[in-house]
């Protein structure tokens, strides 16, 4: 009943194995949510441009005051450049998005209390080829950015419109009440100018009395001159004098009542005057209180809503299949190459004597067969089956069939120098390459550790190039540099199966080790 336990610990080697099998799921789970394990707390890490465009107004500048309020936001990793540099930054994949923001932002912000009331018009533009999640950060964080103009353009006029009001409100009880008091003293200096005429009519009356009395005293003062001699000389000077004063005083009356005649009628003009302007007063008022301060319907409607945010992709990913393909057909071809390793005999010699080179030679034909028959398997799935969409068929073949030989000839060289233990060695490649290869969460989230590996391992590369082939877009790492670099692991890896060729030749202890521990191949 214990006999697969006995002959266990009876092989310290396979004991070993086993535990280091059994560690296998650990080390996937740990390092893969390692590696994303809270991405949205280092999204600080993430590039987005903000092409600020905005020429502003006198009284605002929307550009300007986004800009200030994001200097002091550390959710992304804001960047103020050119329309140029972002769009070349976003097609090449250092950056994951950008916000323009248009020359007349600020002149639409002030039409809001206008017949013609405009949005403020953003644009985002993402790019989903490069990392779908990346863009959905992008677009997340545009959405944020949005409510953030829209909140700070609503409380300002918000706030405007509040110390207008009272201002106005104000304004109106000063004006009314100056009204009122014009009216009033017009009233007061139309009452006073009767009285004034009243008076001056009896001022009149009683100086022509008094011109008619003096001209009879005066012609019975002729008479008496004679008899009066000396003293009637006087007399007669003194009338005259009185004459002439009483002719002065009756011009003075003349020109007082033309005055106040002329003062009448501009009192006259005054009323009608104040009587209009306290109609038109009234009228604006009634108009201000009917037409809720004569606000459109659109102008309400951009108050509540100031911003049209329009989302542009540069390219389309039709679904998240097509976007996640780069990297779950990157993860099969390295699945398919250390399932071959684990199949095929890889230390298995076939005959003794068959030369190193030629077994080197026939190793790499096999190699490329191999390759070339996943790779077809593969293609036929994805663009026929699966229908991913794929803009470049002969560069997408190209990139899976480099990256199966790459592959297999990487995962071959290990179980040529390692036995078994290259294979255990080819899974802990894969859950590497499968967390830092920048294929799901943008690799900006992952820890210093991932970044690191992101830069030195194959799949990375090969993500890439998927990516270009599927979009048909060069991104950081343009295609011929993708090859160069696959083609390099694969002849590197090729070399050390040939190299170790000649060392187990060289050294048969050593290849009868790596014989054991490749058991299961005899």
């Amino acid at each position: 009943m214990l006999d697969d336990f006995k002959f266990i610990f009876k092989k310290p080697a396979l004991l070993v194995s086993l535990l280091a099998i059994a560690l296998l799921p650990v080390i996937y789970a740990v390092t893969f949510l390692g590696a994303m394990w809270n991405p949205y707390e280092r999204t600080q890490d993430l590039n987005f441009h903000i092409v600020n465009e905005d020429t502003g107004t006198e009284d605002i500048n929307i550009g300007n005051n986004i800009e200030e309020e994001l200097e002091e936001n550390d959710q992304l990793n804001w960047k103020f450049t050119s329309l140029e540099e972002a769009e070349q930054a976003l097609h090449d994949g250092q950056a994951y998005g950008y916000i323009l923001i248009p020359s007349d932002a600020s002149e639409n912000a002030e039409t809001f209390l206008t017949d013609d009331a405009k949005q403020v018009n953003l644009e985002l533009h993402t790019n989903p080829g490069y990392n779908v999640i990346g863009s959905i950060m992008a677009e997340q964080a545009g959405s944020e950015l949005e409510n953030t103009v829209r909140s700070e353009i609503s409380s300002t006029y918000t706030s405007a419109l509040i110390e207008q009001l009272g201002q106005l409100a104000d304004r109106s009880d000063e004006a009314g009440q100056a009204i009122t008091d014009l009216k009033t003293g017009a009233e007061d200096l139309d009452e006073g100018i009767g009285q004034v005429e009243q008076s001056a009519g009896q001022l009149s009356e009683g100086a022509n009395t008094l011109y008619s009395g003096e001209q009879q005293f005066s012609s019975q003062l002729e008479q008496l001159a004679p008899m009066l001699g000396n003293y009637g000389t006087q007399l007669i000077s003194a009338q005259n004098q009185l004459e002439s004063g009483a002719g002065e005083l009756n011009n003075g009356l003349n020109q007082m009542t033309s005055g106040v005649g002329e003062l009448k009628a501009g009192s006259n003009q005054l009323s009608t005057a104040l009587e209009d302007i306290d109609n038109q007063f009234q009228g604006l008022q009634e108009k201000m209180e009917n037409e809720n301060l004569a606000f459109t319907k659109e102008g309400a409607d951009a108050i509540t809503n100031p911003i049209n945010l329009t989302t542009v992709n540069i390219v389309e990913a039709d679904t998240y299949a097509q976007g996640f393909a780069p990297l779950i057909i990157s993860i099969s071809v390295f699945i398919g190459a250390i399932t071959f390793n684990v199949v095929y005999p890889t230390n298995k010699q076939f005959g003794t004597d068959t030369s190193i080179f030629k077994r080197w030679i026939g190793r790499g034909l096999l190699i490329l067969s191999h390759s070339l028959i996943i790779s077809v398997f593969l293609y036929i799935a994805m663009a026929w089956g699966m229908q991913i969409g794929i803009a470049d068929n002969l560069k997408f073949f190209t990139i899976m069939f480099s990256w199966a030989v790459v592959s297999i000839t990487l995962i071959s060289a290990l179980v040529t120098m390692l036995g078994n233990v290259g294979k255990y060695i080819g899974i802990i490649l894969l859950v590497l390459q499968l967390a830092a290869s920048g294929g799901t969460f943008p690799i900006e989230t992952a820890n210093n550790f991932y970044q690191k590996l992101f830069e030195i391992i194959p799949m990375a590369y090969t993500v890439t190039g998927f990516k270009e082939a599927i979009f048909d877009q060069s991104f950081n790492v343009d295609f011929s540099t993708i090859m160069l670099i696959l083609g390099a692991v694969a002849l590197i890896s090729y070399l050390v199966i040939l190299l170790f060729f000649f060392l187990k030749k060289k050294f048969p202890k050593y290849k009868d080790k790596i014989t054991e521990m490749s058991r299961f191949e005899s």
